[in-house]
C-alpha cells in the first residue's frame, strides 16, 4: 500500500521559488522526480480559509471558515477559530477511517489537537500558547517545540533577531517531525511550516528593487533567499526520515508578492455614486468629524514618508478608538447605507461590497439590480492611464454555491495588486498605503505544488487544485484503488 508525506509551507510563491530551485537541492529533487509548478489558491487567498480547504477538500462556501488575521489589531495574539467545522473531516481523519496511521504536526488552526489514529501535535495560531499533543503520552516520548504561528511583530531594530529566531523555530519543527517519523509507524505524515508567510510580510521590501520603499543598501536583502535555503534543509531532513518508497507533496496555501502600495477608498466611490451616506450632512470643512479623520490620515501618511511607521503602530495600539478610524466607521453609519465596502479582505486587493436588502426595500430598488449596478460600477473604474483598477467583480454565487455562501459579501472583486482596499470617505479615490513599510509583503494566488517521486503515478494536470489535495492523499494511501470515500474524485494523481 502507498505512503505519503505532505509538507505544507505557508505562503511559498512559485514565481519566487522557481528561480531559486538551482540552489535548493531537496525541493529540486522532488520537482525533478515528478512535478513542480504553480498551485492557484482558492478565493480568498488567505491562510485560514485556504488551509481548511486543503484539509477538507471543501471550498470556503462549503466549510464556512472565512476568518482572517489583521496583524494591526490589539487582539491578534488571541486569535482562534472554532475547529468544529472541520474536526473529523480532514484528510488525516479520513485516512484514519481507512485504517491508516498518521503523524500530523503543526496544522494551522487545528488546535487543540483531537484523537487520531496516530499522533497529532499542534499549537495556537500564534506561538504564545502551549503546544499540545494527542495522545498526551506521546509528549513523554518526544518533546515538542513551540508550534503555531509567530507572536512577534518586530520593528525595524528587531528584524535581524526576529529572522534568527524564526529560522531556529523552523528547524526545530523539522527535527521534531523527523523524530516522530523515525520512531512511530505511519502511512501519512503531514507537517506545516507557518514561518515563511511571516518572513515575506516583514522582509519583502528589502529584496525588491521595484518596491517604492526599497532601501538601496540594507542588511536584510538576502534574508528571504536564506530562509528558502533553511526550508530546503528542513525538507531534506523530512525526506531522509521518511525514507524511500514514499510520495512527497510540497505545497502552499497561497503565494506572496509585493503588498499594495496604494489604497483604493471604496466607500468614497460608493458615496460619490449615491450608495453610501456620510455622517457629514453639510459642508465637510465645517465638520469636526471631517477634520479628525483628515488629521488621522495626514499623520499616518507623514509618518510613512518619514519612515516612522513603527511609531504609528505603537500609537495605534495605545489609542482605543483608532480601529474605528481605520475602518471608516467614524465617517459612515453602516446600517444606513445601501452598499458598503466590506472588511472581508482587509487591506488586500481582494474584497467585497455588502448590500443591504432592507435598504433596497425601503428605497424601492431591486436587490439583484443593485448588485448588477455595483459590479458595473467597479468594472468601470479606470486609473489615470485608462487601465481598469478592478480585474474582476462578480456576484458571490458566480464563485461559490455552498451552504455558507451568504457569509461572503454580496459582490466580490479582485483589484490590480498595487491597490488595497480602504474605507475612507471625503478623500481622493486613490491614496498611499501608509503602512506599507511595516508589512510590505502580501498574499497573491500563485502558490506552489511539488510532487514526487511519481513512479507508477500519472499527474492529471487539468485537475490540479487545492481542493484536490485531500482526495490525492487518500488515492495514494489506497495505492490507486477506489477505496477512499467518494472514490477520490478530485485527486490530481492516478495510477497508470
Amino acid at each position: 500500500m502507498g505512503r505519503i508525506i505532505v509538507i505544507g509551507i505557508d505562503g511559498m510563491d512559485w514565481r519566487v521559488l522557481e528561480p531559486l530551485l538551482p540552489e535548493l537541492p531537496n525541493l529540486s529533487r522532488v520537482a525533478r522526480s515528478g512535478f513542480g509548478g504553480e498551485l492557484e489558491a482558492i478565493f480568498p487567498p488567505d491562510s485560514i480559509p485556504s488551509w481548511v480547504s486543503i484539509f477538507t477538500g471543501l471550498d470556503p462556501s462549503e466549510h464556512g471558515v472565512l476568518e482572517s488575521i489583521d496583524y494591526f489589531k490589539k487582539d491578534a495574539k488571541r486569535f482562534a477559530v472554532d475547529t468544529a467545522s472541520f474536526r473529523g473531516r480532514t484528510f488525516w481523519d479520513r485516512a484514519g477511517e481507512l485504517g491508516k496511521s498518521v503523524v500530523v504536526v503543526n496544522p494551522l488552526l487545528a488546535y487543540p489537537p483531537w484523537p487520531v489514529r496516530g499522533i497529532m501535535a499542534s499549537g495556537p495560531v500564534f506561538i504564545s500558547g502551549e503546544t499540545s499533543v494527542e495522545p498526551p503520552a506521546a509528549r513523554g516520548r518526544y518533546e515538542p517545540p513551540p508550534l503555531g504561528g509567530i507572536v512577534d511583530f518586530p520593528d525595524a531594530r528587531e528584524l535581524a533577531s526576529f529572522a534568527e529566531k524564526t529560522e531556529a523555530e523552523t528547524r526545530r519543527v523539522a527535527r521534531y517531525t523527523a523524530e516522530l517519523l523515525r520512531g512511530e509507524p505511519w502511512d501519512l505524515a503531514f507537517v506545516t511550516f507557518l514561518t515563511l508567510d511571516r518572513m515575506f510580510h516583514f522582509f519583502w521590501r528589502y529584496q525588491d528593487p521595484g518596491d517604492p520603499t526599497y532601501p538601496r543598501r540594507n542588511r536584510h536583502g538576502e534574508v528571504l533567499r536564506r530562509f528558502h535555503r533553511v526550508l530546503d534543509e528542513c525538507v531534506g531532513t523530512l525526506l531522509d526520515a521518511a525514507g524511500p518508497g514514499c510520495v512527497a507533496l510540497v505545497l502552499s496555501d497561497h503565494g506572496h508578492g509585493r503588498r499594495a502600495t496604494l489604497h483604493f477608498n471604496l466607500n468614497e466611490l460608493l458615496r460619490r455614486n449615491g450608495y453610501l451616506r456620510s455622517r457629514i450632512s453639510g459642508p465637510p470643512l465645517l465638520s469636526p468629524r471631517y477634520h479628525v479623520d483628515r488629521a488621522k490620515n495626514l499623520a499616518l501618511e507623514t509618518l510613512h514618508r518619514l519612515d516612522l511607521e513603527d511609531l504609528s503602530y505603537r500609537v495605534a495600539h495605545v489609542l482605543p478608538w483608532t480601529r474605528k478610524l481605520k475602518k471608516g466607521d467614524f465617517m459612515t453609519e453602516r446600517v444606513e447605507n445601501l452598499a458598503t465596502a466590506s472588511e472581508f479582505g482587509g487591506n488586500n486587493p481582494f474584497g467585497g461590497v455588502e448590500i443591504s436588502k432592507r435598504r433596497c426595500g425601503e428605497e424601492g430598488r431591486a436587490y439583484e439590480t443593485v448588485r448588477d449596478e455595483i459590479v458595473a460600477l467597479l468594472l468601470g473604474v479606470r486609473d489615470r492611464s485608462g487601465h481598469p483598477v478592478f480585474l474582476w467583480a462578480k456576484r458571490r454565487e458566480e464563485l461559490y454555491g455552498g451552504p455558507h455562501v451568504d457569509r461572503f459579501p454580496d459582490v466580490l472583486y479582485l483589484m490590480r495588486p498595487e491597490y488595497g482596499t480602504a474605507w475612507s470617505v471625503h478623500r481622493p479615490l486613490v491614496t498611499i498605503n501608509p503602512r506599507h513599510r511595516k508589512i510590505s509583503g502580501g498574499h497573491r494566488s500563485g502558490g506552489v505544488l511539488l510532487a514526487g517521486p511519481l513512479d507508477g503515478w500519472r499527474l492529471r494536470r487539468g485537475s490540479i487544485s487545492p481542493l484536490g489535495v485531500a482526495d490525492t492523499v487518500l488515492a495514494v494511501l489506497a495505492d490507486g484503488a477506489d477505496a477512499a470515500p467518494g472514490g477520490a474524485k478530485r485527486s490530481f494523481l492516478e495510477r497508470h
